[in-house]
């Protein structure tokens, strides 16, 4: 019996059979999405080679061409297993981002929950900033999800309502710089903050931006060289920073339980290692030697291969290439292409989906779920 009776309807064997994707159709051809496009340099390239050898071989009558099969028999087997390192490699990335992204969600909406009804409210006053620190709770995912994509500052419009006025008034140039933040009296105001939050951190420097030529880096960055390493940190932590300073703001006032103060403490603590780990996947990519020795062998055996076919196949030698060619190409662009999940391709993980669910959850608590202002009445 069905989960759902109420779903089942009887469908036209076409529609079913169209539905059942398992046999291929219409994954199989499908372009958008898949790495066909990726390939097509080297699949042409392979094939043009093939063709050489094949017209060399049937119609000049260079019979010398034709190699034994053993050849290329080894070192398919070695070509095979390196390969399979590469996807499983990426893909392990691709998952654990997953995984990963789906966890600080998760202890977002924890501690969303606890500040929201553990926390006491005395005033109006204690309700809005309660409301605007579950904001920086969320403005914590949204600004990981910037901060693994590069992209630096806090100009980016799902984060334009998050961030509290008074919070940090700053515009990416190279380095952020601190502005006027008016007569805002609010705590988060009076927090010492610090004034370079956007500034490209080092390490993402080197793996990211210096391979870039000087017009490049001046273009995207308005920087050239980082000559040395200055005050910075990215905004995921300054956001934390704040956070953690608002609980124990709380504790001290006893407008939170300190089993509720140590369970946001954890929480914190959580996300930073979420957010290294995202960083460890971001920008740390297959190691070049192994990258590069990879794509050699692979090209190396491309073109090798045509010569233990040949004899055998003669014409079909052709065809035959440019199958071969594109599965393997074709496995090394999908390894490439999932190995940092978070960009905004078509293969990569849907961040920005994730981060309007969890928008919507955050509204909808504020607007339907009663708050600790009750149990502060009490």
């Amino acid at each position: 019996m069905p989960v759902n009776p109420k779903r089942r309807h009887h469908k036209s064997w076409w529609k079913t059979l169209v539905e059942r994707r398992g046999w291929g159709y219409p994954d199989a051809l499908k372009i958008q999405g898949s790495v066909f496009l990726n390939v097509i340099p080297v699949l042409a390239f392979i094939t043009a080679w093939a063709t050489l050898l094949t017209v060399l071989y049937m119609i000049v009558g260079i019979t010398s061409l034709a190699v034994s099969s053993n050849l290329t028999a080894s070192v398919a087997v070695v070509v095979a297993l390196l390969l399979a390192f590469r996807t499983n490699n990426s893909y392990n990335q691709y998952n654990e981002g997953r995984r990963l992204f789906t966890s600080m969600c998760t202890i977002v909406r924890n501690c969303t929950r606890t500040l929201w009804i553990g926390g006491k409210e005395k005033n109006s006053s204690d309700r809005l900033e309660k409301e605007d620190n579950i904001k920086l709770l969320l403005a914590y995912v949204i600004a990981v999800k910037h901060h693994i994509r590069y992209e630096f500052g806090i100009h980016w419009p799902d984060l334009k309502d998050l961030l509290p006025d008074g919070f940090q008034k700053t515009y990416y140039e190279g380095s952020a710089v601190q502005q006027d933040t008016g007569d805002d009296t609010s705590l988060l105001s009076q927090l010492p903050i610090r004034t370079i939050s956007s500034k490209i951190p080092p390490t993402m420097y080197k793996s990211k931006v210096s391979k870039y030529s000087k017009e490049k880096k001046r273009k995207l960055y308005n920087v050239e060289e980082l000559s040395e390493v200055d005050a910075s940190m990215s905004l995921p932590l300054e956001i934390v920073f704040h956070l953690n300073l608002y609980f124990v703001q709380l504790h001290k006032e006893q407008k939170l339980e300190p089993a509720k103060f140590g369970s946001l403490a954890n929480g914190l603590d959580a996300l930073i290692e979420i957010l290294g780990s995202l960083e460890r996947i971001g920008s740390t990519p297959l190691p070049t030697a192994y990258n590069v020795h990879l794509k050699q062998a692979c090209v190396l055996y491309m073109l090798a291969l045509p010569f233990t076919i040949l004899a055998d196949l003669d014409w079909f030698t052709i065809p035959t290439m440019a199958l071969v060619a594109f599965i393997f190409f074709g496995i090394l662009a999908v390894g490439s292409e999932i190995e940092n999940p978070f960009g905004y391709d078509d293969n990569d993980l849907p961040l920005d989906e994730y981060c309007k669910d969890l928008e919507a959850e955050v509204k909808y608590l504020q607007r339907h779920l009663p708050s600790g202002l009750a149990s502060s009445k009490k």
